[in-house]
């Protein structure tokens, strides 16, 4: 079966293009740059926004002999720990909490901050050109992320956003195919500095430290 054989195959039985799914991976932060050795006292609750659930693509190739074939993208679950082990590397304890929106269950959990985390923008992309023998990709992503750090009376701490943005060349693959993984190679990379900047900013926060910090010494007083 030939390629352009191939591709009428799926223009004509399918409508809408191939499908190749892109591989989902956990890409937290590798190395944090941070002027602190110690990890920031305390439990920091993580709060990350509902429309990371939402952030599925169905990213289409572009290019002449390509442009029928669509990459699925999930990004949920890779999002979510990739987010929670970097804040593993920064805070003392973290835990994990959906949808939180009061104060209540934040004292309950004896949470000396909370971090909101909302993906602002997700955009992934991958274009094939001709090559001499082959297809050539090159696929890209930008992550874009809004950070916000309450403190224990609620009020905002700290607040920040981080992007990652990279892109990767390589041999596209029989039928486009390997089109998919090339894609999810650049949101790992995207990812993976995205969470890089974000842990080094969390992590340098002299607010956000001295903030946990007294909270942490005047709970010791009261217990001793």
């Amino acid at each position: 079966m030939n390629f352009k054989f191939f591709t009428l195959i799926c223009v004509l039985v399918l409508s809408h293009g191939c499908a190749y799914y892109v591989p989902a991976t956990i890409s937290p932060a590798v190395i944090i740059h941070s002027f602190y050795k110690d990890k920031i006292p305390g439990t920091v609750i993580l709060a990350i926004d509902d429309n990371v659930k939402n952030a599925s693509p169905d990213v289409k190739g572009t290019g002449y002999f390509c442009r029928w074939y669509k990459f699925p993208v999930t990004l949920d679950s890779s999002f979510t720990q990739s987010v929670k082990i970097t804040n593993d590397a920064i805070f003392e304890k973290v835990v994990e909490q959906d949808n939180l929106s009061t104060q209540d269950p934040f004292l309950q959990m004896g949470g000396k901050g909370i971090i909101y985390v909302k993906l602002q923008r997700f955009n992934p992309n991958i274009s094939f050109s001709q090559g001499l023998w082959s297809v050539h990709a090159n696929a890209s992503c930008d992550i874009v992320l809004d950070v916000t750090v309450k403190d224990a009376n609620y009020k905002d701490l700290f607040t920040t956003t981080v992007e990652g943005s990279r892109s990767v060349d390589g041999d596209g693959g029989a039928f486009c195919g390997n089109g998919a993984n090339l894609l999810s190679e650049a949101i790992s990379l995207a990812m993976r500095e995205a969470m890089e900047r974000y842990g080094e900013r969390l992590s340098n926060s002299e607010k956000i430290r001295t903030s946990f910090k007294q909270i942490t010494i005047i709970e010791r007083q009261i217990e001793k």
